[in-house]
């Protein structure tokens, strides 16, 4: 795809939405100013708009009388339209750049961004509650000042009877746990048709937005005391992460703070997806958006009453990164849970 636009193009195209993979250790307001000035001071470059000619009259005194008479004219150039006057085309004050979900300075991952009109649509995707799907390191036997990354330790306590059977047990308790108050959550009745039927295609999404609820949680990796949690989980924030893998130690008989936070998933969106705060060019932002605008446009004409795991959609999506040629082949992901599988019981009259 080759691309040739000018400044007033740039301009019509720098609208909807766009992801950033976010590093650590940078706020997401000094990510966005550094994204906004990229944008600006490339756009400019394209602006090859001449300094329109106007004709001023020559003004002179009358030999005589020493009253002003016009006595002709003359070109110059209109200083009202002057870039050292009234400004370049584009400017980053005037742009607008909104994340639908916060992370805090110390976690990384994927951030889905509303650039201009796309800002509008961001209450919207949230009502939607998409899962969202984070990478967790945490450590045993350690608790920092309100659950921080880069904290203070203020506890320690012994870990070496902790053993990865018992992780994984605490997780498959933890994740039927939530499963079952996700119908809830969702006013649906357990024992009603709807249940069943929410059940069969996928997990339910919660009606009331901002409460946290994990769909899946598993074990990627234990080596005492560092571990490698997976979460696909939707209403979160970095706290709640945080405290989430403090509450998994207590539940050990032990402690546990988070070492790492990344987000890997924020609703269709992944790693894939994402641009690198080095590849801030103007052409890659432009294909980024429109990469974007198509997946959120296909993400909100999906069912928003159910969450689906499905292997269809990222296939879909890997055929649309191949052809904004952002990546060069398509990762595997691992098989999701298979949702049929209900863990309470279930009477039918």
């Amino acid at each position: 795809m080759k691309w040739s636009l000018n400044a007033r193009e740039v301009q019509s195209f720098l609208n909807g939405f766009m992801c950033i993979y976010k590093p650590k250790d940078i706020s997401l307001s000094s990510l966005k100013r550094v994204l906004i000035t990229a944008i600006s001071n490339q756009a400019n470059e394209l602006d090859d708009s001449e300094v329109p000619v106007i004709e001023m009259p020559i003004v002179e005194p009358y030999p005589k009388s020493q009253a002003l008479v016009v006595v002709g004219t003359r070109k110059q150039l209109d200083y009202r339209l002057h870039p050292m006057m009234a400004g370049k085309m584009f400017r980053p004050e005037e742009f607008r750049l909104e994340e639908l979900n916060y992370l805090e300075p110390s976690s990384s991952g994927v951030c889905l961004f509303g650039i201009n009109d796309g800002c509008d649509s961001l209450e919207e995707i949230r009502d939607r509650a998409w899962t969202n799907e984070y990478a967790l390191h945490g450590e045993l036997g350690r608790e920092t000042e309100d659950h921080k990354i880069r904290g203070r330790e203020v506890a320690k306590a012994a870990f070496d009877h902790v053993k990865r059977h018992q992780i994984c047990k605490l997780l498959s308790r933890i994740r039927m746990q939530y499963k079952k108050i996700s119908f809830e959550f969702a006013n649906v009745d357990l024992q009603s048709q709807d249940a069943f039927e929410i059940a069969r295609r996928g997990a339910p999404r919660p009606r009331v937005l901002g409460s946290p609820l994990v769909y899946n949680c598993e074990l990627k990796s234990f080596r005492t005391p560092n571990f490698h949690l997976s979460v696909q989980i939707t209403g979160e924030n970095d706290y709640f992460l945080r405290s989430f893998v403090h509450e998994l130690g207590c539940s050990l008989g032990t402690l546990a703070c988070t070492r790492r936070l990344r987000r890997s998933k924020q609703g269709p969106f992944s790693t894939d997806h994402a641009l690198l705060d080095k590849h801030f060019s103007l052409v890659s932002i432009l294909k980024n958006i429109q990469m974007c605008n198509k997946l959120v446009e296909r993400a909100m004409k999906n069912n928003p009453d159910i969450v689906v795991f499905n292997r269809s959609e990222d296939e879909e999506c890997g055929a649309l990164v191949e052809t904004f040629q952002l990546r060069d082949q398509l990762e595997q992901s691992p098989e999701t849970e298979d949702c049929l599988i209900i863990p309470w019981g279930r009477s039918y009259i």
